[in-house]
């Protein structure tokens, strides 16, 4: 295995934001703090989707690209992120004896290992070479098939996404699960859920971290279950959290111990106000849903060696909003940006119906926005149009 598994520099990125009320021009926005340095766009062809949500940056032999893991063809994409071109196409290799079902999330350690990870579950995750060969699959989990329920608690329903990424580190591999089980419908859930998993390849071994638990802000309330969502980080030694309706940042050691907890909170923030948990009538569930201002992802710039975390800015509801699956995507956004200790150095707003905040990372020459939300005029399913943003 150590074959495969060298060190190796890589960047993981995270994302996820949005929403607001007046009307900002972008020109208003970024001032002085943030400098818009230009565009890069992605050629997106007929067998990719413009609107895809698994990538990671990452460095081959010093060239920046974008890694997309493209569910259409069955491949990794990999995107020069200086000039937009698809420089390199990597074919997934179906296998029968590492058979792989749909494509979910990916962790990409090096050029030649290339971690696959199932939907809901930890068996099968697969490590793939630079070909795309699977060399590998472990199933650590035990699943108790003693009935449904107990079936459905032995399910990981892990992220894996840019925004909250699976990490290797030393043959284990760190999730953060979000339960099937409706984590904030009581206090005895909250006080039972443990959101990090470790999976250990070596030993074959499935560890729920017990010492990181749901903040006990939640505790004593009953809250809609996209409330529970949250954005976690590895810096250093530091593992780092951002729950939505949490105004502070969580900070654990190497060792998982809660070091300190930050204020973090956004000058939009006002406090938390819901009628219901769950079964609200569809009208109230929208309007708690859109006005009401939260946190998304959380992201580091290791190249400027700040924080920045994403504001979903809450906004009166629109008529329309009861049509729409999302609507909280018009929503304007703000970005809190704070420096290596934490301390706050500014908070922009960002106008609404034109980025995706949650489909934002870092790079070399700063913040990239995606100009692929559903409500911007501009869309175009043929490009992926990226602002780029220096934080000076």
């Amino acid at each position: 295995m150590n074959k495969y598994l060298l060190p190796s520099i890589f960047l993981c990125i995270s994302f996820w934001a949005c929403s607001k009320k007046e009307t900002y021009s972008e020109k208003e926005i970024f001032d002085k703090s943030f400098t818009h340095l230009g565009q890069v766009k992605l050629a997106i062809d007929s067998v990719s989707n413009f609107d895809f949500t698994e990538f990671q940056v990452v460095l081959e032999e010093g060239v920046e690209l974008l890694l997309v893991m493209n569910r259409v063809n069955f491949s990794f994409d990999f995107y020069d992120l200086e000039t937009g071109e698809m420089v390199k196409r990597t074919a997934i290799v179906k296998d029968e004896k590492f058979p792989i079902r749909a494509l979910y999330g990916f962790f990409y350690h090096n050029s030649d290992s290339i971690f696959l990870f199932n939907q809901m579950q930890l068996n099968g995750i697969s490590l793939l070479n630079g070909k795309g060969d699977v060399i590998t699959q472990f199933s650590p989990q035990k699943v108790d098939r003693s009935s449904p329920q107990e079936m459905m608690k032995s399910l990981v329903n892990h992220y894996s996404r840019a925004d909250n990424m699976t990490v290797y580190e030393a043959g284990n591999l760190y999730f953060s699960d979000m339960s099937l089980n409706g984590f904030l419908s009581s206090d005895e859930h909250m006080k039972a859920f443990r959101p990090a998993v470790k999976v250990d390849l070596v030993n074959n071994e499935v560890t729920q971290i017990d010492k990181i638990t749901v903040p006990d802000f939640y505790h004593g309330k009953v809250w809609p279950m996209g409330l529970g969502n949250y954005s976690r980080i590895r810096q250093g030694d530091l593992w780092i959290y951002s729950w939505s309706a949490l105004d502070s940042l969580l900070i654990f050691d190497n060792d998982w111990n809660h070091l300190k907890s930050v204020n973090a909170k956004s000058e939009f923030a006002k406090p938390l106000k819901y009628s219901a948990g769950s079964g609200a009538p569809k009208d109230i569930e929208i309007r708690e849903r859109v006005s009401q201002t939260t946190y998304s992802s959380l992201l580091y710039d290791a190249y400027r060696d700040v924080y920045y975390r994403f504001v979903t800015i809450g906004r009166e509801m629109e008529d329309s909003d009861l049509e729409e699956q999302f609507p909280q995507v018009k929503n304007e956004f703000s970005i809190i940006v704070l420096d290596k200790d934490f301390t706050i150095l500014i908070e922009k707003r960002f106008p609404g119906k034109i980025h995706k905040p949650y489909k934002s990372f870092v790079g070399k020459k700063g913040l990239y926005l995606s100009r692929t939300n559903s409500f911007y005029e501009g869309l175009s399913e043929d490009e992926v149009v990226l602002d780029i943003y220096r934080f000076d």
